[in-house]
């Protein structure tokens, strides 16, 4: 397959569904969004039901599952010019997220949530259910709920902990020749895809097992905290995991958010990696990870 050509498993016929939906009022787009993003509750207080939606997700949480589904294309949202804004990746990341929570149960001791159930409505657009994490609580909530200052900074340090000692340690002993996605695959978070839009990434493969198993989104809010001990009790959102360079895995937190310093320049170095994967290119990745590791 062509470098150019767009891999049909993550690029359906969007064009197709796309109407001419021109903005005649830019607020009215904004606000329609911001009220479609509402979480919103349901049933009865001992036993409620919580949705939301981001722009490429449906959610809906309950006492017991956690439900993460594609939007269809009349839910997408506008852009400010009236254009509807498609993901050519929002199926593969949901598939590939079914497929990692169950590889990372299987052969690590990391804890994720467990797969209930999966629904593809034609090979389009798939829904995901897990088991939800009872008791706990997504790290970047508690941590604005928490009051005393050494609490929040105790937070952190368990998230960085966990990362340290099992996250890390348990994901580098998942090796392949293969860059890419379990599935043979391939498609790079945002931290990259805003540097390269490409519809299409093409597999890589190695002379030797040089890529490691990634989570690849490593902020707090996907670490799920037990509001008492402030430990971690699981690690979600696996979207975007993958076999890369070890040294591409990135996590950095501060009091508020997780830092991101990719420039322009590392972001084009980032992607000349994926291109052609070799010494130099895996050379950077370690100059890069240590410039950021003396920033924190």
């Amino acid at each position: 397959m062509a470098i150019d050509q767009p891999d049909k498993r993550y690029w359906p016929e969007y064009d197709a569904w796309l109407p001419e939906q021109p903005a005649e009022d830019i607020r009215i787009i904004v606000a329609a969004s911001n009220e479609r993003c509402k979480v919103r509750t349901s049933g009865p207080e001992d036993d409620r039901v919580y949705t939301w939606r981001s722009s490429f997700r449906a959610f809906t949480l309950t006492s017991t599952t956690f439900t993460k589904r594609q939007l269809y294309p009349y839910e997408w949202d506008l852009n400010l010019y009236g254009k509807m804004i498609a993901d050519p990746f929002s199926r593969a990341r949901l598939v590939n997220e079914r497929n990692a929570l169950r590889f990372i149960a299987e052969n690590t001791k990391i804890p994720v949530p467990r797969v209930l159930d999966w629904t593809d409505e034609g090979g389009r657009f798939g829904c995901l259910t897990v088991e939800a994490i009872k008791g706990a609580q997504n790290a970047d909530d508690l941590y604005d709920d928490l009051t005393e200052e050494k609490d929040k900074q105790r937070l952190l340090d368990n998230i960085r902990t966990f990362v340290a000692d099992v996250v890390q340690p348990e994901l580098n002993r998942l090796r392949s020749n293969r860059l890419g996605q379990l599935d043979g695959g391939l498609f790079v978070s945002p931290r990259i895809s805003c540097h390269d839009d490409r519809s299409y990434w093409r597999p890589k493969s190695y002379t030797t097992e040089r890529f490691v198993y990634c989570h690849n989104d490593l902020g707090k809010q996907n670490f799920m905290i037990d509001p008492q001990s402030l430990e971690v009790r699981a690690l979600i959102d696996w979207e975007y995991s993958g076999f890369f360079p070890k040294e591409a895995e990135r996590y950095i937190f501060n009091d508020e958010n997780q830092v991101d310093r990719w420039n322009e320049g590392d972001g084009r170095r980032v992607i000349e990696m994926l291109d052609a994967p070799g010494e130099r290119a895996f050379s950077f990745f370690q100059d890069f990870c240590g410039k950021w590791a003396e920033a924190d």
